[in-house]
């Protein structure tokens, strides 16, 4: 009789060690997992991170007021206006224009004086690269244009170079509806220059 007695109680000692074995393995199962979901969680939002494109910073840029790129060049908006047609400031008796053909359209012209801060000549459209964002969505390309002969004429940009420490007053236009110029709605001109961009509220 008392190895019977003696015999379950070694059964159930051995039973509960079973139970207790299983418990902390179950335990040790638990702890594992949600330190593994923990890991997946960490690396998942790295990735993410890593997948988000990067936001351009954009600088202010204010007509008038003079940009300093260093070692490339020093920019000033001279005047954004409108206009049927655009001729120079001091037209000669022969001179090139750009009339606006389109109908119900006028261009928009953004001036910006250049100077040169590098030690040779660069030809006058590498300069600067302007676009046109009208009421915050609406996006309008340029061509550009450069005064020559004191302001008498225009010529092409891609063939007239701007020497080191001169200058060169540069006319980029945008062909964009009349509605643009009348109805008072948001309208800014963004500059690129040596890779940085800029941008300047027109209204």
């Amino acid at each position: 009789m008392k190895k019977l007695g003696l015999l379950l109680l070694v059964s159930i000692l051995l039973v509960a060690c079973g139970q207790s074995d299983k418990n902390s393995s179950s335990d040790n199962k638990t702890k594992e997992s949600v330190e593994k979901n923990a890991e997946e969680e960490v690396k998942a939002s790295e990735n993410n991170e890593e997948n988000e494109p990067e936001v351009e910073e954009v600088l202010t840029i204010t007509k008038g007021n003079v940009l300093v790129v260093d070692n490339y060049a020093e920019i000033t908006i001279n005047n954004n206006i409108f206009g049927k047609q655009i001729s120079p400031p001091n037209p000669s008796s022969v001179y090139t224009y750009y009339k606006n053909e389109e109908e119900g359209e006028v261009y928009l012209d953004t001036i910006i004086l250049v100077k040169s801060l590098l030690t040779t000549g660069q030809t006058s459209n590498e300069f600067v690269d302007v676009k046109i964002i009208y009421d915050g969505k609406y996006e309008y390309k340029t061509f550009s244009t450069i005064e020559n002969r004191g302001g008498s004429d225009f010529t092409f940009t891609n063939i007239t170079s701007i020497e080191p420490l001169k200058n060169g007053t540069l006319h980029f236009l945008a062909s964009v509806p009349e509605q643009v110029e009348q109805d008072g709605k948001p309208l800014k001109a963004i500059i690129t220059v040596k890779g940085k961009t800029y941008e300047q509220i027109i209204r």
